[in-house]
């Protein structure tokens, strides 16, 4: 087969999510829309982002489709929608590959397999649908993992797949390696001084990732108290992030300690408050139990921001050196890291040196390139 072809990108999440997988699609696809990456013109493919809603400013043309994501019978209903149109490759971004005919080979990206290790931290819809990851790797001509990492675990768990899976890293944006021109403005226009915001006068330690149990924020609220006894001029925790599944009970802590003035949750932040809050942290702090990339930290880093992380999953593999590392999985390490930093200023000035070089190994315009080479291997001998 011709490795020329028609490519159908899976937006759909792009109109509901701003963060996550959400990024990774849009970044993707505005590199290889890009015309300083110039993959469009020399690929001989043409791309389309698949969507069921508007997508405003989408990087490529839509193909409209009724299924939206997670749809309960997705893996069939987008299949038919899309084997009624011209296409000859998908490329799943968001972990299931729908069935597709013969004629259009598939890419699914997985992200992690994180949901494998505590399927109980699901809600039974979330459940269901990861359910079918799985066996759609077994469909998919070709599997992208986002770190090394994810894909040994692709590999334990399916390994008869291991030959199609290729290892393709996150970029990071330009914009991330700046500082914003006015933080103290963007953060005052949104959040007002009424909400007890520190602007200026005490540290701030942010945590960005969805409110649910993998990313234990109950484990980092617990830290971040034990911080509030230990410091003089106690630090701010601002958390950014939507209420993700079983996370009742943790929103409530969250609710109780906002009132009491020493955090601030947002469930929502556009990209321009997100790049105030990384040039006016102290400390991004990630307590997950596993992360398949973290995207925020690999932005944190860009901007000079120190990173707190456990080291787990793909933590290591991004990060290398330039983040202080946490290898006891506790609340009382991660505060006591926390502070080493929160008090040394030297320290935080060479992981901030640190983390600038590091991120500079990242890039989507390469990533773009490689999810390219990926579409050339799938088209040209898929099974």
């Amino acid at each position: 087969m011709s490795a020329q072809g028609s490519i159908a990108i899976d937006g759909r999440l792009l109109a509901y999510r701003r963060g996550g997988i959400s990024r990774y699609i849009r970044c993707l696809a505005a590199a290889i829309a890009s015309s300083e990456a110039n993959v469009c013109a020399t690929s001989g493919f043409t791309f389309s982002l698949i969507a069921n809603r508007p997508i405003v400013d989408s990087p490529l043309p839509l193909l409209r489709v009724w299924t939206p994501p997670h749809h309960p019978l997705e893996e069939w209903t987008l299949g038919w929608e899309l084997a009624r149109q011209p296409v000859s490759l998908v490329h799943a971004t968001d972990f299931v590959l729908p069935r597709l005919p013969k004629r259009i080979r598939g890419v699914v990206t997985i992200h992690d397999l994180a949901f494998l290790d505590a399927p109980g931290e699901l809600a039974p819809d979330a459940h269901r649908y990861y359910a079918r990851t799985l066996p759609g790797l077994r469909r998919a001509d070709r599997i992208i993992a986002v770190s090394h990492a994810t894909a040994r675990r692709i590999a334990e768990f399916v390994p008869d797949v291991a030959p199609r899976i290729r290892v393709i890293h996150h970029g990071v944006e330009e914009r991330w390696f700046h500082p914003h021109s006015d933080p103290i403005r963007q953060l005052s226009s949104v959040l007002g001084h009424e909400t007890g915001f520190p602007f200026t006068s005490r540290p701030i330690v942010l945590a960005v990732g969805t409110v649910e149990p993998r990313k234990r924020y109950d484990l980092l609220l617990d830290a971040f108290l034990a911080l509030h006894r230990w410091l003089e001029g106690a630090p701010f925790l601002v958390i950014v992030g939507q209420e993700g599944w079983n996370a009742a009970t943790t929103i409530m802590r969250v609710r109780r300690l906002q009132e009491q003035g020493i955090l601030q949750w947002l469930a929502d932040a556009h990209d321009d408050l997100l790049h105030a809050l990384y040039s006016v942290a102290t400390v991004l702090v990630v307590a997950s139990r596993d992360e398949g990339f973290c995207l925020p930290a690999l932005e944190a880093l860009a901007g000079g921001l120190p990173v707190v992380a456990f080291a787990v999953g793909a933590l290591p593999e991004v990060a290398g050196d330039a983040a202080l590392l946490v290898h006891d999985q506790t609340s009382e390490a991660l505060a006591e890291a926390c502070r080493t930093l929160l008090q040394n200023d030297s320290l935080r000035q060479d992981y901030a040196r640190r983390g600038r070089a590091r991120a500079r190994q990242f890039s989507w315009t390469r990533a773009a390139e490689q999810t390219l080479t990926v579409y050339r291997e799938a088209l040209e001998d898929g099974r």
